[in-house]
């Protein structure tokens, strides 16, 4: 691969930039891999300033950068490709401060470009995939994103209390005081394009699996404008079966009893995203809801169905921050979920939203079918959301 960034005093102050938000917790300011707090790694942060990562070309630092290693992260959806190569050229600048620092009596070595184009070469390359959404879920939304085939991810979300700007704003703590639902996911790639998850969701007992299948993906030339992935979900609720009169019936008006496949709920998307921008990024999806026991007694009558359009949007602040907003048309009477996030802090493998929302709920197969608060009348609900890719 080519370095396409130059090395000159910009592109090594935005390398420097970027290695210092992002790296030098882990592979320290000297770029020795020498942080206290990291050695009990396995295996240990590498050291940047010695002749065997040197000797390196810069095509083989940027791919090992993009792609991860051990418990380090893959940057390729976070960093654009220009500010990937500035990293590599600044961390060229290590060798030169170690040879200065240990007074070495010979000139500092010439960190020489090994990328660069010969008659044997050619400036064409493969084109590179892209990710519109660094992980998995956005607030409630899924994303396109699989997951690293290394390891494993675990997402938690929580909602607190509806709260409004009133007196109980304060008394009961902007609604931390309040009852919260909360969801964990554990979520387990399988290859490249297929994901499967397992969560357990605290209000109604709900046990959930799901499956994400990415069957195409966005790349940098254009050939493939705009990823699309499948993605579908099973929950069952665990709570005790709901009392009903003795003369309850069906819909057609025979006696009701309720049965194990009662407790079933089914969300199928189709989901298609995209990249427009280093900083910004979009993704409507087409979903199709179904309980198997709906009341028929409520006014007006509640379908088994439900079909949902939601439409997502994320954008980039800056290299760990992020604005997040979806909002999600539906076929039901009483559900409109609007909400925002703020990512505070965002990386490769790991990323913290504080949400605001008019749902407490996290599943499609209760957003969609459960009321959901009007924020002029009934008020907010805050959360936040953890995402750690292991």
């Amino acid at each position: 691969m080519t370095n396409t960034v130059e090395v000159n005093a910009e592109s090594l102050a935005k390398g420097q930039k970027i290695y210092k938000s992002l790296c030098a917790s882990c592979h320290g300011n000297t770029g020795r891999g020498d942080v206290v707090a990291m050695q009990s790694l396995n295996p240990k942060p590498t050291d940047f300033t010695t002749d065997n990562f040197q000797n390196q070309t810069d095509g083989t630092i940027y791919w090992k950068m993009s792609e991860g290693r051990g418990l380090m992260a893959s940057y390729k959806t976070m960093l654009s490709e220009e500010q990937r190569w500035q990293v590599v050229n600044y961390l060229r600048t290590f060798q030169k401060s170690s040879a200065s620092k240990n007074n070495d009596s010979s000139a500092p070595k010439t960190v020489v470009n090994t990328n660069q184009n010969t008659d044997s070469q050619t400036n064409t390359q493969a084109a590179s995939k892209i990710d519109a959404f660094p992980f998995t879920n956005l607030i409630n939304a899924k994303t396109t994103h699989i997951m690293q085939t290394k390891g494993f991810g675990l997402t938690i979300q929580h909602r607190f209390g509806l709260t409004k700007f009133d007196e109980g704003f304060v008394t009961n703590l902007m609604g931390l005081d309040l009852s919260a639902n909360m969801r964990f996911a554990f979520e387990i790639p399988v290859s490249k394009k297929i994901m499967v998850e397992i969560g357990r969701t605290r209000y109604g007992k709900f046990y959930d699996v799901g499956t994400k299948y990415l069957a195409m993906q966005q790349t940098d030339d254009n050939s493939t404008p705009f990823s699309l992935a499948i993605y579908e979900n099973i929950a069952i609720t665990t709570e005790k079966a709901p009392e009903f009169s003795s003369d309850a019936t069906f819909e057609n008006g025979t006696p009701f009893e309720y049965k194990f496949y009662h407790r079933f709920y089914y969300d199928t998307q189709l989901i298609i995203s995209r990249k427009f921008s280093n900083n910004f990024s979009a993704q409507i999806a087409g979903q199709f809801i179904w309980r198997n026991l709906t009341p028929f007694s409520v006014k007006p009558k509640e379908k088994s169905y439900v079909i949902a359009i939601p439409i997502s949007l994320r954008y980039k602040l800056g290299l760990t921050s992020a604005i997040d907003f979806e909002i999600m048309p539906n076929t039901h009477h009483k559900t409109m979920p609007i909400s925002l996030g703020y990512e505070v802090a965002s990386s490769g493998n790991h990323v913290f939203q504080i949400t605001i929302t008019n749902s407490d709920r996290f599943l499609s197969q209760n957003i969609f079918t459960l009321p959901t608060a009007k924020y002029n009348k009934d008020g907010f609900i805050l959360g936040f959301n953890l995402t750690r890719y292991f």
